[in-house]
C-alpha cells in the first residue's frame, strides 16, 4: 500500500525560490458550473407553474383559466449547432368546458422561438414553430397537418439543426418515429440567429425551446440526466453551453428596480394602443400586460381568438376574463417582472386596491384622455370590430357630467396634477399636496402613441 506524503505550505522564512515551487502546485480554483437547462421561471406567462427541479410545467386550469393557454421558455437558447429536446406529456388536468371540442381541452404544443417572441404565441409568430397535439404544425399562425396527434404517456422530441446551409430545419418524433423536417432562414434575411449581429441583448436573438400549454402537466428532458434520448446526429440541448453555441436567457430583476404603470383612461380611449406601443419600444424593460383584454386574447383555438365571436357569450367571457384578471394581477405582485395594468382605472379606490400588492414597485400613471370626437370614433371602431360597446350611463358615471369632461380635458393637457369633483378623479404622484395615492409619477397623454 502506496504511503502519502504531507507537504506542509511555505513559511515566511523559506527562500523564494521554494515558495515559487509550491506556488506552481497550488490547486487552482475549480471553473464555474454550467447552468442546468430548465423551464425559466423569468421567461414565462404569469399562470405557468414550474415545478419538479424546473423540467415539470403545468399552468392555472381553474374556472376561466381553462380555456386559456399558458406558456415557457427554457433558460438557454441556441445561436448554431445541431441539438435537441424533449417533452412527456404526464397527465390532464380536469375542466368543465361543455362549449369547446374534447380534443381542444387538454392541448400541448411544443416547438422553439426567439427570445424576444411573446412567450404565449408558440406557432403564432414569424419567430416560432410549433407542434400541437391535434397533430398541426404551426408558424406564422399558419396552421397545417402535420406527423399525428399526441396525448398523454407520449414523448415527442424536438430536434433543431442550425448547422446545415442554406436552409436550417426543426423535427419532431412521436416516441421514436420520425415525424419528418420543416425548413427556414436562420440567417440575417431570416430568423437572425445564425451569422447575424447580436442584438443589445443577446438572448432576443437566440432559439429557445418553448412549451404552451392548455389544460396539461408535462415534464422536460434537457440532457441525458433527465432521461433525454437525442435523435441520431443530435447532441442534447444541454451541451450547448458546453459548445459556445448557447446564449442563457433572461434572468429576474431586483423587486426594487420593477415598476408598475397603470393606465387610466374611458373605454375605447386609446389605452391599449398606448402601452402596447411603449412595450414594444422598451424590449429591455419585458413588460407584461394585465387586463380584460389580454385575458380574452388568451382564450383561443388554434388561430383563431374568442373575441372575434363574443355574441351572445360575451357576458359569461367577460366574468371569466375578470376573474383570470384578478389572479394574475395577485400572482403579478410576487414576480419581479415589470408590469402594465390596462384596465379603465377611472376610479380613485380601485387603483388603490390594485397597487396596494405592489409594495416595493415604482408606480407610475398614465392618463389617455382623447379629443371628444376621437373618444367617439375610437369606440363606433371597437364596437365594429369586437362587437361590444360601452353603455352611455356607464361612461357618464365615470365622467360625473360633460362639464368635468371639458375640465379634465383641460388638465390633461395642461397639468395633470389637480384632482376633479367628479367620479372619474385624476391620478396624482405622492409627492403632490392632498394625495393618498401610490404613484411615484404621473404622466398624461392625448396623442402620443395614438
Amino acid at each position: 500500500m502506496a504511503s502519502r506524503t504531507s507537504h506542509a505550505p511555505p513559511t515566511a522564512d523559506e527562500p523564494e525560490a521554494k515558495k515559487a515551487k509550491y506556488a506552481a502546485v497550488e490547486p487552482s480554483e475549480p471553473p464555474a458550473a454550467e447552468p442546468r437547462v430548465v423551464l425559466n421561471p423569468a421567461d414565462c406567462d404569469i399562470d405557468f407553474n414550474i415545478e419538479g427541479v424546473g423540467l415539470q410545467g403545468s399552468s392555472l386550469y381553474e374556472q376561466g383559466f381553462a380555456y386559456c393557454w399558458s406558456g415557457a421558455r427554457a433558460n438557454v437558447g441556441i445561436t448554431g449547432g445541431k441539438y435537441c429536446f424533449s417533452c412527456k406529456i404526464v397527465s390532464e388536468q380536469p375542466v368543465d368546458m361543455e362549449d369547446t371540442p374534447f380534443d381542444q381541452q387538454h392541448v400541448c404544443r411544443l416547438g422553439i422561438s426567439r427570445g424576444d417572441d411573446n412567450v404565449g404565441n408558440l406557432g403564432e409568430s414569424e419567430h416560432s414553430f410549433g407542434f400541437g397535439g391535434t397533430g398541426k404544425y404551426s408558424h406564422g399562425g399558419r396552421f397545417s397537418d402535420y406527423g399525428e396527434r399526441y396525448g398523454v404517456g407520449d414523448i415527442i422530441t424536438c430536434a433543431v439543426d442550425l448547422e446545415t446551409k442554406p436552409m436550417a430545419s426543426i423535427s419532431f418524433s412521436k416516441n421514436g418515429k420520425l415525424l419528418g423536417a420543416k425548413h427556414f432562414k436562420a440567417g440575417p434575411s431570416g430568423l437572425g440567429v445564425v451569422d447575424s449581429p447580436a442584438g443589445k441583448l443577446q438572448w432576443e436573438s437566440a432559439l429557445f425551446p418553448h412549451v404552451l400549454l392548455k389544460n396539461v402537466v408535462v415534464q422536460l428532458h434537457f440532457s441525458f440526466e433527465d432521461g433525454l434520448l437525442p435523435e441520431e446526429g443530435f447532441k442534447p440541448w444541454a451541451s450547448a453551453l458546453v459548445d459556445g453555441n448557447g446564449i442563457t436567457g433572461p434572468t429576474f430583476a431586483n423587486m426594487q428596480d420593477c415598476e408598475v404603470m397603470m393606465m387610466v383612461g374611458l373605454p375605447a380611449s386609446g389605452k391599449t394602443t398606448w402601452a402596447e406601443n411603449w412595450v414594444k419600444e422598451h424590449p429591455e424593460k419585458r413588460y407584461i400586460l394585465l387586463g380584460t383584454n389580454l385575458a380574452l386574447d388568451r382564450m383561443k383555438v388554434p388561430g383563431l381568438v374568442r373575441k372575434q365571436n363574443y355574441g351572445e357569450r360575451f357576458d359569461r367571457l367577460m366574468d371569466c376574463a375578470t376573474g383570470i384578471f384578478n389572479t394574475l394581477l395577485s400572482r403579478a405582485s410576487k414576480t419581479p417582472r415589470n408590469f402594465v395594468i390596462d384596465q379603465t382605472n377611472v376610479y380613485k379606490s380601485a387603483r388603490k386596491r390594485k397597487l396596494k400588492p405592489f409594495v416595493n414597485y415604482r408606480k407610475i400613471a398614465v392618463v389617455i384622455f382623447p379629443k371628444a370626437e376621437e373618444l367617439r370614433l375610437r369606440s363606433e371602431k371597437r364596437f365594429r370590430e369586437m362587437g361590444k360597446e360601452v353603455p352611455a350611463e356607464a361612461v357618464n358615471e365615470m365622467l360625473g357630467n360633460q362639464l368635468n369632461l371639458m375640465i379634465l380635458s383641460v388638465f390633461c393637457v395642461l397639468t395633470c396634477s389637480l384632482p376633479v369633483t367628479a367620479n372619474y378623479a385624476l391620478p396624482l404622484s405622492k409627492d403632490m399636496p392632498r394625495t393618498d395615492e401610490y404613484f411615484d409619477q404621473a404622466i398624461c397623454s392625448r396623442t402620443r402613441y395614438s
